[in-house]
């Protein structure tokens, strides 16, 4: 290299005097010092001036080792920036398999507010609350194993993604596990919920138009499916408890009117409350039967005539009359003839029966208006899977994105490797010094 140096240094040769023509004047001699001065700086000027980035720089004296740095950039950049452009070049421009999206989008909406629901207070803020934590459901629900083994059983979900004519890079090897389809199924689904609108939007990548689109559908039937079952399974639960408290009513009803039924049988009254209002109905008209006799009598006493058999069957009268009065008001409020309990005594004992027959038919007739809003409410569809942009079938591939994915390689590895240069380009020159 010392060598390559002198030769770049320009010959200077200087002549003071021509023997020829004699000794330099003093002008001439001043032009000729000026003119050897310039050349000088000229020579120092260029000897100074740094050589090739490439070739590793320069200055005044070359510096050793310049030819193995300048091999070592040529092989560095052909092993970061020339090998990822052209490996990335091949792959994204000749063997990636052409991938077709298909999109659908949809919402949840909510059914017509029951009747309970419309008197029970916050019912609307409450419908949006859980509608919105049901559409979040089925996002996830939509990236989950659940789908993906749904999706498999139905459409052969593996055999889609292994089909042959796509790239080994692209492809799913249909031998691996359920949870490598899992990871793969998240690259090749994309689900988001607009929180604002309510929107979910799904897009679906696969290696045919047919395959994106029978998977979009199915995609949308599974969610639909789970959302009809998010807005029954709760109230199914409501109407098998409603069905079981309607049962036990009916149980506790049939068991107080059997109780009921008994206790009259046992008393010898239907009602008692009705025999003791007959009874003083009757007791009343025999009083007043008594009175008008007493009167009647009373006429034949100031007579002379008292001892008359006329006078004698109203004094009989007056007594029956009195022996009848008090027999009723013996069966009302005391024992009677037979020792058998009063009309009182059978009330107490009918009216306990009475008040649990009257608490069994409130709980039955609770328990049936329970059971009958159970069903309304059931047989009422309570939400919807509103798909305002179908699955269609696609007719241009939109992945791979080729100049995006071979950017992606390039530029960092041009940027990587410049980086590196750089880098390299100080520590020489730092240990040069």
């Amino acid at each position: 290299m010392p060598e390559a140096v002198h030769a770049q240094q320009p010959e200077i040769t200087v002549s003071l005097a021509d023997p020829e023509r004699g000794p330099l004047s003093p002008q001439d001699a001043s032009f000729k010092a000026k003119s050897i001065s310039r050349a000088l700086r000229r020579a120092a000027n260029k000897s100074r001036a740094p050589t090739s980035v490439i070739a590793g720089g320069g200055g005044f004296q070359a510096r050793r080792g310049d030819r193995a740095f300048r091999l070592g950039v040529l092989a560095s950049f052909a092993a970061f920036v020339l090998a990822p452009f052209l490996v990335a070049s091949i792959y994204w421009g000749l063997i990636a398999s052409k991938q077709y999206v298909t999109e659908t989008k949809f919402a949840l909406r909510a059914g017509e507010a029951s009747s309970l629901d419309l008197l029970s207070g916050g019912a609307m803020g409450s419908q949006a609350s859980q509608q919105m934590q049901d559409a979040q459901v089925l996002v996830n629900f939509i990236r989950s194993r659940s789908m993906i083994e749904a999706l498999d059983r139905k459409v052969g979900l593996r055999a889609m993604f292994s089909r042959s004519g796509v790239d080994y890079f692209s492809s799913f090897d249909p031998e691996d596990s359920v949870e490598e389809l899992e990871k793969y199924w998240k690259r090749r689904i994309d689900a988001s919920l607009d929180m604002m609108s309510g929107i979910i939007s799904v897009n679906v990548r696969a290696f045919t138009p047919r395959d994106s689109l029978t998977i979009a559908q199915n995609v949308t039937d599974l969610s639909e499916r789970l959302v009809n079952e998010l807005s029954t399974r709760s109230r199914r639960d409501a109407l098998a408890q409603a069905r079981t408290e309607l049962t036990r009513a009916e149980e506790q009803l049939k068991n107080a009117t059997g109780s009921m039924r008994d206790a009259r049988n046992t008393e010898g009254v239907l009602d008692a409350p009705a025999a003791a209002e007959a009874i003083n109905k009757l007791i009343t008209t025999l009083r007043l039967e008594l009175a008008a006799t007493q009167e009647d009598l009373a006429l034949h006493s100031d007579s002379a005539t008292s001892d008359s058999p006329q006078a004698r069957l109203l004094t009989a009268r007056v007594q029956s009359l009195k022996s009848q009065i008090d027999e009723y008001s013996t069966q009302i409020a005391g024992g009677g003839e037979r020792g058998e309990g009063s009309l009182a005594q059978r009330a107490g004992v009918l009216s306990m029966h009475q008040i649990e027959l009257d608490l069994a038919r409130q709980r039955y007739a609770l328990a049936a208006s329970m059971f009958e809003n159970a069903r309304v409410d059931l047989e009422t569809q309570r939400a919807y899977l509103v798909s305002f942009l179908r699955p269609t079938l696609a007719e241009k591939s939109l992945y791979p994105r080729r100049w995006i994915e071979w950017g992606i390689i390039v530029a960092p590895a041009t940027i990587g490797w410049l980086a590196l240069v750089a880098v390299a380009f100080l520590v020489r020159d730092h240990m040069a010094k």
